[in-house]
Formats: C-alpha cells, structure tokens, sequence
C-alpha cells in the first residue's frame, strides 16, 4: 500500500504526494526480463549469467547465486514462494531488493585484498590528530572516548600528548599550554589495550609527544609494558634497521616517539634546530603581543571579561580569515579564558620541539629507550637536511600542512624518494584550533604515510535563524555536553569550522579501501625509481590510463529516515547529485545531474564520463543536494568512494551523514564501468 503524505500551501489548499513504497524502475524491469527470459522469475543459472555479464563477476558460481537467492527469500520473508519455484528463483521485487542492498551489492571490495608483507613505508596508515581530544584544540576536554571511537573506525595510529600532572609525580595527556582538562595516561592505556583490534587486526602505531622528566619515563616505560604485555612490539636489539610488515606485526602495538639522541640536545640550539618547523609554520609560531597588550588594558572588570568571551564563543565563521587573522583570534581566545596563565609562545603542535619542554634533562630512561620502535624528529640543517638521510637510517618525520605545501613545491621528488624507505608524517596547522582539517590528497601524491586528521566527535546541530544559520556546537563525552559554543554563518562555513566536512569525508573515503582495515599499499609508482633516481611527480601532467563511466540511476530511503517536512514544507524534496573527482590535479573534475522535482524516490537516469590519468590515487566524491528556490541547498547525504575500488556493474551505495555516519536506509542505485 503507497504512503502518501499532504503538504499544505499557503494554509489555503493541500497538495498530495506519495512518500513511501518504491518501485522497481524502467531500466531494472528491462533487466530483469532480459535474463529472465521474459518469465516472472530468475533462477539462479540465470542469475549467475546476470553477475558474470553485468557485474563483471565472471568467477561466480551457481552456489553464489543460489545464496543470494536464499539470503533475499530470508530478509524478504518469502520462503514459501521459494520453496514453490525449483530451482529457488528471485521475483522481479525480489530482484530489486538485491540491487538495492548494499552488502549484497556492495559499490567497493569490502575484504582485505591488498599485499601485506611488504615493509610499513608501503601503505598509507589511516592517522589521528590529537586522538584524546572532544572537541576544540583550546579549551576541550581530554578524554579516552574519542579514542576508542577512532579504533571503531579504524584508525591504525593513535597520538597522546603526555605531560607531567600538576604534583609531578604521575602522567596525564592533554593538550600542553591550552584549556584542555587532561585525563590519565593509564585510562587511555587500557581503553587503546581493549579497542586496538575491534576493527582491524594490523598494528597499532601509537605516537607519543613526549614532555616528561627521565622519573616519568620510567613510569610511562612501566605502564606501557605492564598494560600491553606480549602484544608490545619493539626491536631485541634497540635499533630497528629495517621496518616490518604489517602481516608480521598482526595484533602487536608499536611505539613512535622522539629518537633518544635528541633528547639531550641542548636549548642553545634550539633556533637552528626547529628551522625545519618554521619553514612552514612561521605563521604559526607567531604571537601578536601587542594586540595581546591592548587586550590587557580592556579588562578592567568582570563584565568586560565576560563580554569578551561572548564575543569570541559567538563568532560568525563565515567572514573570511586568513592564517595571520586566525592565530590572533586564536590568542585572544585563549587569553581571555585564562588571561594571567597564557603564554602563546610556548604553545606547541608537534613531538618536533617537545624536547625543549623538559629544561635540565640529561638523558632519556633506558627503559623508555628501549620500547621506541620508530624514532621520530629530524636531523638539522633544515628542509634539504632531513629528507636527505642516510641509507643506514630509517625513522618518522612530521611537517605541518603548511611546510608539506613548501616541500611539495620546492622538494616534491626529495619528499617521495624520502617515503619509500622512511614515514612522513603530515598534521594539521596550529590555527586549526576548530579542529577543522585540510585536503589530503597533497600527502598521499608525495607518498606520505600518516596524513594525520583531526576525527573529534563534536554534538552538531544546525538551524535557520533570523540572520542566516546557527550552529551550536558542543563536545560531547560519556558524561553528556561539556561545553556549548554558539556560531553564526553560512552552512558550509559552519561544517567547517566545526571539523567535519569535504576533507574529512576524503579522508574516511580513502580508508574504506582494502576492506577499511587502515593499511592501503601505496601504488607501484610512487615506490619505484628510474636509472637516474627520478620518482613519480605529481604535477606532471600524464597520458589518460583509463576512462570511468559513471551512471547515476536513481535513490532511495529519504522517506524513511527524514520527516516529511525535513527539506521542504510545501512539497517533496527536489533532488540532484554532485560528482567530484579528487586525485591529482589533472584529474580534478567536477559533474552535476539534473534536478528531479518534488520525489522522494528520485530517477536520474544520466551518465557521466571521467578520464583519468592517475586513477590509483583518485576518489570519487558523491553528494546528495536539495534544491531550495529561496535558500541554500539542503544537504541529502554524501559518500566518497575509492575508483581503484570499484566493483563494474549495477551497485548499491550507501550513503553518510555529515559526520560520516551512515544513513540507516539511505542509498543510491549507480552504475560503474572502466572503458
């Protein structure tokens, strides 16, 4: 029986329309009659030919049809009909289902298919950013839920923050010279121990930014081996000469933090010694002290603070800002909440100038020493010196989105030359205190391994209001909403600010490959050297490899997991798809489908066509709009696929939220081929 639904206009008359009870379209009915012969059902020799001919499944049995066939009876409740056909055989609704099931019909290889014996170099490693963090880089707290939430998703290296507590005599991770309330090391310990393998069972690599006197080393060196055990990986002989595989290192956890040797060095050098940093980070580094002074002299009173702190949580994101415009807002923000215990100077984003955090330390514990599987930092001398190490060393560099930009472009064959043997390691700018995230697809075109993102879960919900959208945004944590920040402006300007959107949905597209176990093998190109040392280069513009045909066929669930009001109080949703390429920048492309007005269950019907010059490297980003005549367009969902992923043929694909969650019954019934 169709649902239908009446939406009233101008409160003077109703219009109908029906929102439930989707039916199998034109081209599905073609289909079905083809490889059924014209008859009412298809048996499962005529199935097996549906998924060799169409879905480019060319080694599939009998036995796999005949499962399909019995896997929809069950869902569909319909075993007696089953029972009556022999052999068991799909009805034409039947047949639809099957299409329209994502894990029977899956878009994307949902298994483990890639080499995983090759040394760790080989793969990119899905990353995070501050793991412990809830929130905001500033002011949020630390916490050991949005580390396990990480690991739910997959995420192969995890990063803690560990400082001295405030007595000196224990270890806390928090965010160093920021608002942050910390939380213990040992919780965090245990929850990574509990949730390291829930969804993959390949290392975890656990990146410590070490500020700790060599009495807590000692303790972080015991907390570690006690609360880990057998499942610590660490080389016998305290130097690693060569990186393992994953395959080897299964169900083991690794350590990655500052190489000892640089633990002593001294603060004298310091300027010479963080030129690599600066290279990229100068804005970063810098404190606008004067405006700091004058916002000294405003704060005469209470309500002057107060008023100040409103101004800074209320902020309309939507006025653009530069990297200068946003690390003043960022000192101001922090002065305001603590103006007599901020210093900007001293705050820091990488385990790179951790070492001047520990004033008088001589030496790193021996202990300590011994469970560091990848050394971390750089030699000096600068950008040219650190990616020039010699061949008897292997170790883990980390630069800042902005220096990666600089060595990409003055550096780019240094960079990829570098990853094939050693981990770079790539981390969001310091004036990202938003814990919003940048493009990665720079990264993963030099090679690097950890292109590390920002994954904080962030309550989010955006409304109109009188002057545009509101955004109140909050972090949430086991204990309900810790903080509430109220924000004013465009809707995509607000999904950035708080973190989520195209780059992050990038990111979890990316590592949905090789069935979203967290290692991705690098391709073949960017491992290789010619006769004379030269390496893939990204802005070299290649020969087209393959041509990717894209159909967009129709989508459905909208009905069922939105009001009927959700997008539009006067008629049903106007629907339309955008398609974007992501991957080097000659294969950037850009597709748009019409709109179909006023349907919950929308029929496309168009094709689109792609060239691609690197196809291993590129992403299809697809994403659901809603027109809106009067206002912008409303978000319908996204998803962002993998093209060497791709399975050929009629695919069913599920769609996200803008958080990454997906939708219970929302999906979009396409059509891949590879011309």
């Amino acid at each position: 029986m169709q649902k239908t639904h009446n939406y009233k206009v101008f409160k003077c008359f109703s219009r109908k329309f029906r929102i439930g009870g989707v039916e199998p379209p034109p081209y599905v009915k073609l289909i079905f009659a083809k490889y059924s012969c014209g008859g009412a059902h298809i048996e499962t020799a005529q199935l097996r030919r549906f998924l060799a001919e169409v879905q480019g499944e060319e080694g599939s049995t009998v036995a796999d049809a005949e499962r399909i066939v019995e896997e929809v009876a069950r869902r569909r409740q319909n075993r007696s009909e089953l029972a009556d056909h022999h052999p068991p055989s799909l009805s034409l609704d039947d047949f639809f289902h099957f299409l329209l099931s994502d894990d029977l019909n899956q878009a994307i290889k949902t298994q483990v298919h890639h080499d995983m014996t090759a040394p760790l170099p080989h793969y990119f490693i899905y990353t995070g950013h501050n793991s412990y963090l809830t929130g905001n880089q500033l002011s949020s707290d630390c916490s050991d839920v949005p580390i396990i939430k990480a690991l739910q998703a997959g995420v192969r290296v995890i990063e803690l923050d560990i400082w001295p507590n405030s007595t000196k005599d224990d270890i806390q991770v928090i965010h160093g010279r920021t608002l942050t309330t910390p939380v213990s090391l040992i919780r965090c310990l245990w929850s990574i121990r509990e949730y390291a393998f829930i969804a993959s069972p390949y290392p975890l690599i656990i990146t410590l930014e070490d500020h700790l006197t060599p009495d807590l080393q000692a303790k972080v060196a015991e907390m570690i081996s006690v609360t880990f055990g057998d499942t610590l990986y660490y080389p016998q002989s305290g130097c690693l000469e060569k990186f393992p595989s994953p395959e080897s290192l299964k169900y083991r956890i690794i350590i990655s933090t500052k190489a000892p040797k640089e633990d002593v060095e001294s603060k004298s050098v310091k300027g010479k010694e963080n030129s690599l940093q600066k290279e990229g980070d100068e804005d970063e580094e810098e404190s606008p002290r004067g405006e700091e002074c004058d916002l000294l002299a405003e704060l005469e009173d209470e309500e002057t603070v107060r008023a100040k702190q409103r101004s800074l949580l209320e902020w309309d994101v939507s006025e653009p800002m530069n990297d200068q415009e946003a690390s003043s807002h960022k000192t101001k923000f922090m002065y305001i909440l603590d103006p007599f215990g901020f210093d900007n100077e001293s705050y820091e984003d990488d385990e790179n100038s951790s070492t001047d955090s520990r004033p008088g330390q001589s030496e790193t514990h021996p202990d300590y020493k011994l469970l560091i599987t990848i050394q971390a930092g750089k030699p000096k001398g600068g950008l040219k010196s650190a990616l020039s190490i010699g061949s008897n060393q292997i170790r883990r560099l980390s630069l800042s989105e902005q220096a990666l930009e600089k060595a990409a472009a003055s550096h780019g064959a240094d960079l990829v030359r570098f990853t094939q043997k050693n981990v770079l390691r790539i981390y969001p700018k310091g004036t990202r205190v938003n814990s919003s995230n940048y493009k990665p697809m720079l990264g993963w075109m030099h090679g690097a391994q950890m292109v590390a993102f920002n994954m904080q879960v962030l309550f989010l919900e955006i409304c109109r209001g009188s002057e545009g959208f509101i955004c109140f945004a909050g972090e949430i944590l086991s204990k309900g909403l810790s903080q509430l920040f109220v924000l004013r402006g465009d809707q995509e300007d607000l999904l950035k600010f708080v973190g989520h959107g195209k780059p992050l949905w990038l990111m979890q597209g990316m590592f949905r490959c090789n069935g979203g176990c967290g290692y991705i093998k690098k391709p073949r190109f960017l491992m290789m050297k010619g006769p004379h040392r030269e390496v893939f280069d990204p802005k070299r513009t290649l020969p087209v490899k393959t041509t990717l045909k894209v159909g967009v066929h129709m989508g459905d669930g909208w009905s069922s997991d939105f009001s009927p009001r959700h997008f539009d109080s006067y008629s049903p949703p106007d629907f339309y798809l955008k398609l974007h390429v992501v991957g080097v920048p000659a294969d950037d492309t850009k597709k748009k489908t019409k709109i179909i007005d006023d349907n919950w269950f929308p029929e496309w019907d168009e094709s689109f066509v792609f060239s691609l010059t690197v196809p291993e490297l590129a992403l299809l980003r697809i994403e659901v709009r809603e027109h809106d005549r009067s206002e912008k367009d409303d978000f319908g969902g996204q998803t962002c696929l993998p093209v060497s992923e791709l399975r050929p043929g009629i695919r069913s694909v599920p769609l996200f939220d803008k958080k990454g969650e997906k939708y219970k019954s929302v999906r979009l019934l396409m059509q891949f081929e590879f011309l």
